[in-house]
């Protein structure tokens, strides 16, 4: 006996006008004018965050195998900005926070993150990224409700969001920057066990359509300066790295010899032994792998490499500073890339 089908029409308003999402590889920029800039020098990349002017515009995931102090203060000294990871205890990271100096810090929105922020405010941190997996959460928004009312100077980053709905949700809540960019990542597993998963250059163009106020930091699966410079052309204005910055000397974590050559771990934040370790129980649920990355010694020649990257691009689209860049940018859809 054969199966009886269903005939019925796709649900119009869900399945009619399927988005052409893109992703890195599927784009590239275009250089459409003469360029008036002498040397890429003559660029400046910078931007501000909160209190801060950053000479680039990059942000350390707060992931534990990234971003700790060391990392914090050497993003610092190269004009980049650090949010020291949560994944520890309070006392240690107000430790790590003092030893760092100036930069920014992550918190959770449930447990303890409370007493985590006072006492990361008392420390004299003023720049918080509430860091969770789904920033279009009610939780998200009792948090940031609450943590305005405890200071009036701070700068709140808030996501992750890969849609425009979600960021001008966040942004109507009071973030004053939205990380953009779910399950795009090196060791982010999202995508793969729930189904949910947008290509971070699309979610950054969509929400930049509709942006009011809040800056844009595109966030996930950067692994190289033109990647960077796709997400600021599309209108983000930071963008998170991870990855790129795990291999390095700053890091957390040691240097591991693997059949003659140098690797640093990295976990996903929802990693089983990243969770593990935060909760001292076995995890029931695991969106996170672990993998080695290749050493590359100093932070400081990563970030370089991106800036020179970012720099050169400018020049090619006659592009003084970043507003600039994102009015010049024009792309172009390369052919598929996908069997």
């Amino acid at each position: 006996m054969m199966t009886a089908v269903s005939t019925a029409p796709i649900d119009g308003q869900r399945f009619s006008a399927f988005p052409q999402v893109f992703d890195f590889d599927d784009i590239s920029i275009v250089p459409r004018q003469q360029s008036t800039l002498l040397h890429r020098s003559d660029a400046n990349a910078s931007v501000r965050v909160g209190g801060m002017e950053l000479r680039v515009p990059l942000v350390a995931s707060p992931m534990p195998d990234v971003c700790g102090s060391e990392m914090c203060a050497s993003l610092a000294v190269e004009g980049a900005l650090g949010l020291l990871h949560r994944f520890l205890p309070i006392e240690r990271q107000i430790e790590d926070y003092r030893a760092a100096g100036a930069t920014g810090a992550a918190v959770g929105v449930t447990g303890d993150f409370q007493e985590r922020f006072v006492r990361l405010l008392e420390a004299g941190c003023r720049i918080f990224c509430l860091d969770t997996a789904n920033g279009a959460h009610v939780q998200v928004a009792v948090a940031l409700k609450w943590m305005r009312e405890q200071a009036s100077d701070l700068f709140l980053i808030a996501g992750n969001v890969a849609s425009a709905e979600a960021f001008s949700w966040l942004e109507e809540h009071g973030a004053d920057a939205i990380r953009v960019g779910i399950a795009g990542g090196a060791v982010c597993e999202t995508r793969t066990e729930t189904g949910v998963f947008v290509p971070t250059p699309y979610a950054v163009y969509e929400c930049a359509a509709v942006r009011k106020r809040a800056l844009i930091i595109g966030d996930s699966g950067v692994r190289t300066p033109a990647d960077m410079c796709k997400l600021l052309a599309l209108g983000a204005d930071l963008v998170m790295v991870g990855s790129a910055f795990a291999g390095t000397r700053e890091s957390p974590g040691r240097v591991l010899m693997v059949e003659g050559k140098k690797y640093k771990i990295l976990r996903g934040a929802a990693s089983f032994s990243v969770q593990q370790e935060a909760r001292s129980s076995r995890p029931d649920y695991v969106e996170g792998s672990e993998t080695l990355v290749p050493y590359k010694g100093a932070v400081r020649d990563v970030v370089q490499r991106f800036h020179a990257g970012l720099l050169s691009s400018m020049s090619y689209l006659d592009s003084r500073d970043l507003e600039q860049y994102r009015q010049n940018a024009r792309f172009v859809r390369l052919a598929c890339q996908h069997s």
